[in-house]
């Protein structure tokens, strides 16, 4: 038998308010539940054959429903009308919808409807028969059940990709990580992040005494950054690295680089290496050699070991989007303690992952007065020289500073598109006026963008610029090869970023441009912080951020400021959803900071709901 009810909310058990074909007393004959219109506009001119589509949407649509009633007597009757008349004139309602045979329901968001009629059937005795065909004004589409889609890091810095072993920041545990020649335990004596780090402490008679992560599931030939904060008791050497190992745990070999550290003293250390062949597993090492005594104990913190590039890398990817057609993507968010200032875009066509991302500057050829740092910098991206420094010390005018010719270095389809680029840089004297310019183009016409100004309010903190727009090609862009359909593929350009010192003597470091993909939806929007809450949801059906507490109850806050579109998705398409956190902040504490992200969304459909779908 055909499900049609009225409900009161989209789930897979909701409180029925009226049931309309369970025989006592509405029986359902036939439900018309056409797709709705589509409504378009067209422009032409009789200069030319044909018309343009301008814009297309879809219209709210009707839904026919044809009744048969049967009561017992006319009061019975007249009650069940009552019972129905009372659902269709609410401003808003929810119609569920299940064929018989289906094996999932769909919902229509239905309007406040009285096109109605009701046919008599007299000669029944005390009982009663009565048709009733209703029309019901509802939402251009039916809704599936929410799709919760698992929880993703998202990390503040682009150029990195996410964190691949468990608990780097012992913030509650030791676990999962193990001692050799010595004990772990979580320690809140010391910490560089949060309230707690790893206690590493030495049994006094192991050569080499090491705290270890768990294996980490990794892919020979690609290269992995390992990173770590730590603070000994001495000075003294590490051996910091990977140890690499085969699927049956079997080791194959270490890469570990001996650095040395001043006792009492956060040290930062880093390292870039390459899994080889037949590596399963990794497990992130940080070794004390030469047999060190129990009173050279270290505390160790922010300790990851990360892919270069991929999910949760200022990005996450959303596929197997159910549906027939786009829908909001909502987002359930880790709430911050400050205010912020976020980005959301989407990248819906062609393979996201070959569009331009981030360029890192190091990777850029050096302009004037401009070159490597000296060492790597924590505070900023990459591993190695991660950053270059302009001194200004000859030349102080607006000239390039750092090119990129061409970037990217690939062609193809997924580079065309519109972008918005923001520099991440590092002003080292508070009080000196420097302005930045984005120049792109092939080289011999380029394009000049605005001259932006570092905030005044900036100090020495790495912040990121809003540089405009960039799109790819510069200029016409034919898109196809004639009317084939054929689309022409795009090459990079030359890429350069000008800087300009106005006032002051410092010198300015430059780490990295991200391009956010604008010629779909991108939004802005600056978010305040609930001391008191537990997440922060965007929902982009409504465009709209509030903060919710432990029960899910909706907390006042100040009102979210918010420029631009959120994030649809779509099915049938790799959705690439671009999410950097803070655009305005400092990141002097956060360049490792994330952000815990749940997507979800409901699925729309322009009839019934296919099993798979």
């Amino acid at each position: 038998m055909d499900v049609l009810r009225f409900v009161d909310t989209i789930s897979a058990s909701p409180t029925v308010r009226l049931n309309l074909n369970n025989e006592a007393p509405w029986a359902t004959t036939a439900v018309d539940t056409s797709p709705p219109p589509l409504k378009q506009a067209w422009s032409g001119t009789l200069l030319a054959d044909g018309e343009r589509l301008s814009a297309a949407a879809y219209g709210n649509r009707q839904l026919r429903l044809s009744l048969e009633l049967i009561a017992g007597s006319q009061d019975d009757s007249a009650a069940a009308l009552q019972a129905l008349w009372r659902e269709l004139d609410r401003p808003s309602n929810l119609l569920m919808y299940q064929p018989e045979g289906a094996t999932n329901p769909v919902f229509f968001r239905t309007l406040r409807s009285m096109d109605n009629s009701v046919q008599d059937y007299p000669g029944t005795g005390t009982a009663s028969l009565r048709t009733v065909e209703v029309e019901i004004a509802a939402e251009p589409f039916a809704y599936g059940l929410k799709e919760t889609l698992p929880q993703v890091t998202v990390y503040a810095d682009p150029a990195e990709g996410p964190t691949l072993n468990e608990n780097p920041f012992f913030e509650t545990t030791a676990s999962p990580w193990a001692g050799l020649g010595g004990s772990v335990a979580r320690s809140t004596a010391q910490a560089h992040e949060g309230a707690a780090s790893l206690l590493l402490t030495p049994d006094g008679v192991t050569g080499t005494v090491e705290a270890r992560s768990e294996n980490v599931s990794v892919v020979a030939g690609d290269t992995y950054r390992v990173s770590a904060w730590v603070r000994c008791a001495v000075s003294r050497t590490f051996n910091f690295g990977v140890v690499w190992r085969t699927a049956a745990n079997g080791f194959i070999s270490s890469a570990t680089t001996p650095i040395a550290v001043t006792a009492g003293t956060w040290t930062w250390l880093q390292l870039s290496a390459t899994a080889p062949v037949t590596t399963a597993f990794a497990q992130l090492t940080v070794a004390m050699p030469s047999t060190p005594p129990v009173g050279h104990t270290v505390h160790i913190d922010e300790a990851r070991l990360r892919s270069p590039g991929g999910q949760g890398a200022a990005y996450f990817d959303v596929t197997g989007v159910k549906g027939d057609v786009e829908t909001p993507l909502f987002l359930r968010m880790s709430t911050d303690t400050a205010v912020r200032q976020s980005l959301f875009a989407v990248r819906r066509r062609g393979t996201p992952s070959a569009a331009p991302f981030v360029l890192p500057a190091e990777a850029m050829s050096a302009g004037t007065d401009t070159a490597l740092g000296a060492s790597n910098d924590p505070l900023m991206s990459g591993a190695g020289q991660n950053y270059l420094r302009t001194s200004f010390a000859t030349n102080t005018a607006m000239v390039a500073r750092a090119t990129a010719d061409p970037w990217p270095a690939t062609t193809s389809d997924d580079v065309r598109g519109t972008y918005r680029v923001f520099a991440r840089v590092r002003r080292n004297t508070g009080s000196d006026a420097i302005n930045l310019q984005l120049s792109w183009g092939i080289g011999i016409s380029n394009v000049l963008g605005d001259v932006v100004a570092l905030p005044s309010a900036a100090v020495t903190d790495p912040i990121y610029v809003d540089l405009g727009f960039v799109a790819f090609p510069v200029g016409q862009d034919p898109v196809t090869d004639g009317l084939s359909g054929d689309t022409l593929p795009v090459r990079g350009m030359q890429i350069i970023l000008r800087a300009q010192r106005a006032t002051g003597g410092g010198s300015l470091d430059i780490d990295h441009l991200v391009f956010v993909p604008a010629d779909d939806r991108l939004m802005i929007a600056t978010i305040y912080p609930d001391s008191g809450g537990t997440a922060q949801i965007l929902d982009s059906a409504r465009t709209m951020i509030y903060n919710v507490g432990a029960g899910g109850e909706v907390r006042p806050a100040t009102l979210a400021q918010i420029v631009g579109g959120p994030p649809l998705v779509s099915p049938d398409q790799a959705n690439r959803v671009v999410f950097l956190p803070n655009i305005i902040q400092s990141f002097l504490a956060s360049i490792t900071a994330s952000t815990d992200v749940t997507p979800y969304y409901w699925p729309r459909y322009l009839h019934t709901r296919p099993v798979a779908s």
